[in-house]
């Protein structure tokens, strides 16, 4: 199987008071087509540096960040701030903890902005259907406010998914849930990236949502070296 996304040698660290704290050093991993690969770890272990060099809003120091598309490897720290934001919006797909909804859109205009952004309306009959398997078909004219924060993930499932993006990031995507809910969209998320062929990285402290991936990757004091 071919991998969507590797981390090689990834040194990135951060201003820290007076000096400097690594987050990462020598970080290695790669993520495959229809893979769930779980981020696991305290908090300042870099679960949220990692999304970010993967979704190119961050620039590792050293190392490289590849996305594969086809059969080229795209380096990101190669790209221009102006070119991964192209990539970004039309590659991959983000689900956030916090919803991230535009809450004076519609369910229905929420899941079609990234086909509108990326001139892909031809998607929206599929980008709807999803919707409707989520269960989601009789809200579609309902605004975020009106909507249970199960619901309000779901929606930003379907908005991550529209495009056909060939990896997804997801940053603590239950957080703000029940332990109900979170098993729900933990099932629809992990689902509905594998039956689109593409890879879904995700950060989570929830042990019971990093269970339902692939692999586990731990970070911690001791940076791992994942096959």
């Amino acid at each position: 199987m071919s991998w969507v996304l590797a981390f090689r040698g990834v040194r990135k660290g951060y201003a820290d008071g007076a000096g400097r704290r690594t987050v990462l050093d020598g970080f290695e991993l790669s993520v495959d087509a229809g893979e769930v690969v779980a981020l696991c770890g305290p908090s300042g272990s870099g679960k949220t540096t990692l999304l970010n060099l993967a979704a190119g809003l961050d620039v590792a120091e050293a190392g490289s960040v590849a996305l594969r598309l086809d059969d080229t490897a795209v380096a990101l720290e190669a790209l221009d701030e102006a070119a991964r934001t192209r990539l970004r919006r039309s590659c991959m797909g983000y689900v956030f903890q916090f919803f991230n909804l535009v809450p004076t859109l519609t369910v229905r205009e929420n899941v079609l902005l990234p086909l509108t952004l990326n001139r892909r309306l031809d998607l929206a009959d599929e980008a709807l259907a999803r919707l409707s398997g989520l269960g989601l078909g009789d809200r579609l004219a309902a605004f975020p406010e009106m909507l249970s924060g199960g619901e309000r993930q779901r929606v930003a499932i379907a908005r991550a998914l529209a495009h056909r993006p060939c990896l997804v990031l997801a940053d603590e995507p239950t957080g703000n849930l029940d332990a109900a809910q979170a098993a729900e969209v933990t099932r629809l998320l992990w689902r509905e990236v594998r039956s689109s062929g593409g890879a879904l990285l995700v950060a989570t402290h929830d042990m019971a949502v990093a269970a339902q991936a692939d692999r586990i990757v731990r970070l911690g004091a001791q940076q791992p070296a994942a096959p």
